[in-house]
């Protein structure tokens, strides 16, 4: 079975973006998996189970989880490289995966950018990019020139993969993705393989690129900051299942459950008791907010972020003070300071490094902003 999403090439840009528009609806977005589970061949647990995601035309989505928690796997199974085992993958409204249905990777239409990057040592950046594109084509030249350009690397067509750096290497892999025009591009973990400063260069351009050319891209990838900086949504994965999914900054400030705070930030959990909207903890009491409805004096787990918690200096016979002060990791931009209550709760706070505070110092612990904590059921 063979999808009709190719032979764009021969339309305008504007022309491209409207197929490709047409081809997401509101039930079934460009790329739909509906109660997808993932079994490999003689394993009893599944890989990834009842998995339910809607990627909408143009949007970005970032699976985070950590190794193990059936990310790659999701993005195997929409390029085609695994099989479904139960449920349905839809791809621009057709049905592509099932326990009785499985299209190839070659029929789908799909940009795919591999962790290795999967290039042709013995072929040129020129080559390499062509080796995806129709033979049919018209103005192979022009195309790849253009693609060379946009993703920062004109003037590198007759250039060999050994003469090429890492970043570099990754920029004619994500090119060859784009060049066949794909009605989603697919990108497993891109960044891992570079240092720091080249990963956030690098995915700065192809937010830029999915943004400019409204191409439906999902990043698959283990480093929160990587989701939280570049995408639309984040899908949060652990133990086989998609645990939250929705914005970078309404995902990281209200975690569903303890699991995806810790994903996607640094964060302490004390314990606290709940009453009219405050929460007794052994640092202080604090302001608060829930996702669950909390009834008054109900044990409970408090969520605390690093960066939210501001310290004060206490003198050392002071009994109010709630905290001190066990250690500091300088940072660059901030100190990290590790706190400890008087019942050996322990906790971080980020904190300007023109403040000091001395080991064994005693310390007041208060929100920023008077920040309220979020709060579970334990």
């Amino acid at each position: 079975m063979k999808l009709s999403f190719n032979k764009f090439k021969r339309l305008s840009n504007e022309q491209e973006r409207k197929i490709k528009s047409e081809m997401s609806s509101e039930d079934t977005g460009v790329i739909h998996l509906d109660d997808v589970t993932h079994f490999y061949q003689n394993d009893s647990s599944p890989t990834i189970e009842n998995l339910n995601l809607r990627i909408k035309h143009g949007e970005f989505i970032s699976i985070l989880g950590e190794s193990g928690a059936g990310k790659t796997t999701t993005l195997r199974m929409i390029a085609g490289f695994e099989k479904i085992s139960s449920g349905y993958l839809r791809i621009g409204g057709q049905l592509v995966g099932s326990n009785f249905l499985h299209v190839p990777p070659n029929h789908r239409n799909l940009g795919v950018v591999f962790q290795d990057y999967a290039l042709f040592p013995h072929m040129t950046v020129y080559k390499n990019i062509e080796f995806g594109i129709s033979k049919l084509e018209e103005n192979k030249k022009d195309i790849i020139n253009n693609i060379l350009s946009m993703v920062g690397m004109p003037g590198y067509e007759n250039k060999y993969v050994h003469e090429l750096s890492g970043g570099q290497q990754q920029r004619v892999a994500i090119a060859r993705a784009i060049a066949i025009n794909p009605i989603a591009l697919l990108l497993d973990e891109p960044f891992s393989n570079l240092d720091r400063v080249l990963g956030r260069e690098l995915r700065k351009d192809i937010k830029k690129i999915s943004t400019n050319t409204e191409t439906t891209t999902i990043l698959v990838t283990h480093d929160r900051e990587e989701a939280l900086a570049i995408s639309d949504r984040v899908a949060v994965v652990s133990n086989r299942k998609i645990l939250q999914i929705d914005t970078p900054e309404h995902i990281y400030n209200n975690p569903l459950t303890p699991d995806v705070a810790k994903l996607v930030g640094p964060c302490d959990f004390i314990q606290g008791n709940y009453n009219k909207n405050y929460v007794e903890t052994s640092f202080g009491k604090f302001g608060t907010k829930f996702l669950e409805k909390i009834d008054n004096s109900e044990e409970v787990l408090v969520l605390i972020r690093p960066s939210d918690v501001n310290l004060s200096p206490s003198s050392t016979n002071d009994k109010n003070a709630l905290g001190r002060v066990i250690s500091r990791e300088y940072k660059g931009e901030y100190d990290e300071y590790e706190i400890i209550s008087e019942s050996g709760e322990i906790i971080h706070s980020r904190v300007n490094n023109l403040e000091k505070f001395s080991i064994d110092s005693k310390v007041f612990v208060n929100m920023s902003n008077e920040r309220s904590v979020l709060v579970y059921k334990k």
